[in-house]
């Protein structure tokens, strides 16, 4: 059986708090899609803020979250979508999650 994308996560950059707003507004209601702030202490011009973090602490979140496209994502347009599979029949592009196109 096929995995198919059944919500939508949008995960928006810490310093973006008018866009996080706005996209919780836009979503209301929708219990397909899901907005959280990007929880990763990272500084986006490109260097690791100074942190008290273990260096066993850091090692752990990197190898959690190793995904380029989605730190393209964040950096480029500062949020990033995810879709949440589960298994299940398709369903048409025009009836996805949340009911929108996705660029």
């Amino acid at each position: 059986m096929a995995h198919l994308i059944r919500r939508l996560l949008f995960i928006v950059r810490q310093d973006r708090p008018e866009l996080y707003a706005s996209l919780r507004r836009t979503f209301r209601g929708d219990d397909t899609v899901e907005v959280v702030r990007d929880r990763r202490q990272v500084d986006w011009r490109g260097a690791r803020r100074a942190a008290a973090a273990t260096a066993a602490r850091e090692h752990r979140a990197t190898e959690r979250r190793k995904s380029p496209e989605l730190d393209r994502q964040l950096r480029s347009r500062g949020y990033a979508v995810v879709g949440v599979t589960a298994p299940g029949p398709p369903f048409p592009m025009s009836e996805a999650p949340g009911g929108t196109s996705l660029p």
